[in-house]
């Protein structure tokens, strides 16, 4: 099945792969195929272990989110009705 919208055949989610025919090594190699396959495979194992790379803690983001939420914690720990919502 295919999404066709005006000129332009084909899945949304495969612009990322075709854009790298586009892009001058790959557009006139006769291993265009290889290197795209091996760029996207490079992005796929960097977009699989971010996780687990020690550098990308995410405490910057949880101590925004608990200076955001502070008040609504704490009159859910005091059992005090919803008197503001922010």
């Amino acid at each position: 099945m295919m999404n066709e919208t005006g000129s332009f055949p084909g899945q949304a989610w495969l612009w990322l792969y075709t854009l790298w025919y586009q892009v001058p090594p790959m557009n006139s190699s006769p291993n265009g195929d290889l290197q795209v396959w091996a760029i996207m495979m490079g992005l796929t194992a960097l977009l699989v272990f971010v996780p687990f790379v020690p550098a990308s803690d995410p405490s910057p983001l949880v101590t925004v989110y608990r200076l955001i939420w502070r008040v609504h914690y704490r009159e859910l720990q005091s059992g005090a009705p919803f008197s503001r919502l922010f």
